[in-house]
């Protein structure tokens, strides 16, 4: 999976928690369990885990092979 595949699903998700928080999704269960708060936390660790995918993939490009 790429960064950018998983900044996507990142997307989704915090679009998911939005939706969820308001009194039109009282039927679908997302005020269980608070699971908009931990559709908001998935988003945020997806966005670092992309952030860090990057990092060292543009560090292991730069470095000379031998």
């Amino acid at each position: 999976m790429d960064a950018e595949t998983i900044r996507a699903v990142a997307k989704i998700a915090r679009s998911r928690a939005e939706r969820g928080g308001g009194s039109a999704a009282q039927g679908d269960g997302m005020s269980r369990l608070g699971a908009s708060r931990a559709l908001h936390q998935l988003a945020t660790d997806l966005e670092v885990t992309a952030a860090e995918f990057e990092r060292t993939t543009r560090k292991r490009a730069r470095a000379p092979r031998a």
